[in-house]
């Protein structure tokens, strides 16, 4: 969003970045240090601009000049780029376009005057025109079942990417990973990077591991361009979107027909083996459908949402989301060597023991528990579904009726252009989201294609509407403090 601002916005025009650990670009996901954590996405499709998606790959080949167009490389180096890139555009703005830096958390959000306060927990406040939440992802959610005091230990890790999480994991000690998707496997690969030689178990509802990146994935991509391919992923989208035809409804108006979760799984498969028969493969479908998921999205009702979410998800997030080619021979290696264990269940409790964890679970498709005995667990689920829940600063503003979730409680209600909706309906002029707070409505909002998009989208919509305001003749950031000091 810094980025979109700085690079279009005319003087005088101040951006404030308000961020509690004062660095930038990295958060959760590009704030890893170990080499084996890959990015999923080659690196020709990782730009941070959306108008040139190999910006990344061109950064890259300045320090890493033999980085191939298909590359998985560290996560680590795009935290590098997207710092460099800020700092690049901040220095190349026009005079009077001026980046600031705010180390503080942020605690509340009040709209005053066509103005947005925000109070910081340092004491202080910003006051700005515009605010936009990009506060990510949240944080993992305990398991809401009896934890026997397991919470409270040192034997439970809520997060595996706090800096200590998983120090204090013996190089023999069994371990519990709770969820089988790419954040398990970020987990193991740090266990395994740290010299840890004990069974890990990996426990979820349907056991399910993500699949793997087939190796020159970029090539041949490029070569689904040929007319028989493309004709094939075209149709997949026409047949799609033919579920969302309007049509006259008893009223005499159009009226969008309810699209069915099932009708377009039985696409998918029929697709699939078109796919297959003219050279393709299954990953070239789930890639082709991803310019109709939003509109997809839009025209499913909520109970069809709930449906996809209740029985479709996992099976969708490991053909979607899915492991460099490195790492699956990493993850099948461990598996073939004993070393990692998947369950497909449910946890039903936990106990601690003098020497570790009772883990009661029921296996899926039994009814008989079954009870496993680890010294650690980690929390693997990734982020809280319901992201007002996981946050303070959300909750306080749902709590006030400033802002609702939307109407499957994942994120945020908003409009188009992600202004933020109130409790009434109405929204915001003052107050905007970007990325994951708005999934429950867009569903593809959480990775870099999509997220670069609606950045540049709505810096725009933003400078647009702050064109003709006036300029704020205040300091920025405020201490609190007298004005002597």
């Amino acid at each position: 969003m810094a980025v979109n601002l700085l690079r279009s916005a005319r003087a005088p025009f101040r951006v404030v970045i308000v961020e509690r650990s004062g660095l930038l670009g990295r958060g959760l996901a590009y704030s890893t240090r170990s080499p084996r954590h890959l990015l999923n996405v080659p690196a020709a499709r990782m730009g941070a601009l959306p108008e040139d998606a190999e910006h990344f790959l061109r950064w890259l080949r300045k320090t890493w000049p033999d980085t191939a167009p298909g590359d998985f490389v560290p996560r680590d180096r795009y935290g590098l780029y997207l710092e460099s890139l800020l700092r690049d555009v901040a220095a190349r703005a026009p005079a009077g376009v001026q980046l600031e830096t705010v180390p503080a958390e942020v605690v509340s959000v009040q709209e005053e005057g066509g103005r947005v306060r925000l109070a910081l927990a340092s004491g202080g406040w910003v006051e700005a025109r515009a605010a936009v939440l990009a506060v990510g992802n949240a944080v993992p959610a305990d398991l809401r079942v009896p934890d026997g005091g397991l919470y409270a230990s040192e034997r439970y890790h809520r997060s595996p990417w706090a800096s200590w999480a998983l120090r204090d994991v013996g190089p023999r000690d069994s371990v519990l990973l709770i969820g089988t998707g790419l954040t398990m496997v970020d987990t193991v690969l740090s266990l395994e990077e740290q010299g840890h030689q004990g069974v890990m178990h990996a426990l979820s509802r349907h056991g399910l591991l993500p699949h793997v990146h087939r190796a020159g994935a970029l090539e041949r991509s490029m070569a689904y361009s040929s007319p028989g391919i493309r004709d094939v992923l075209r149709a997949l989208r026409q047949e799609v979107m033919r579920e969302c035809e309007e049509a006259v409804g008893a009223d005499g108006h159009l009226h969008p027909i309810p699209v069915r979760i099932r009708a377009v799984l039985r696409i998918m498969r029929q697709e699939v083996k078109r796919a297959t028969d003219a050279g393709a493969d299954w990953r070239a479908v789930v890639d082709a459908l991803r310019p109709a998921t939003v509109p997809l999205w839009h025209r499913l009702t909520p109970g069809e949402r709930r449906r996809f979410l209740r029985h479709l998800r996992s099976h969708w997030e490991v053909h979607r989301h899915r492991m460099a080619p490195a790492i699956g021979e990493t993850v099948e290696r461990l598996r073939r060597e004993g070393r990692l264990v998947l369950h497909a269940g449910r946890v039903r409790s936990f106990r601690l023991e003098d020497s570790g964890v009772e883990v009661r679970l029921r296996p899926r498709g039994r009814e008989a528990e079954e009870v496993l005995h680890v010294q650690h667990v980690v929390n693997c689920t990734g982020p809280e579904g319901a992201i007002t829940r996981a946050h303070p600063l959300l909750q306080e503003m749902v709590a006030a009726g400033r802002v609702c979730p939307d109407v499957l409680g994942m994120g945020l209600a908003t409009d188009a252009h992600g202004a933020l909706m109130d409790l009434s309906g109405h929204a915001s002029g003052l107050l905007f989201t970007l990325g994951p707070p708005r999934r429950g409505e867009l569903w593809e909002t959480t990775a870099v294609p999509e997220i670069r998009v609606q950045a540049r989208a709505l810096a725009e919509h933003l400078l647009q509407r702050l064109g003709t305001a006036p300029v704020t003749r205040v300091p920025m950031v405020h201490t609190g403090l007298p004005l002597d000091r």
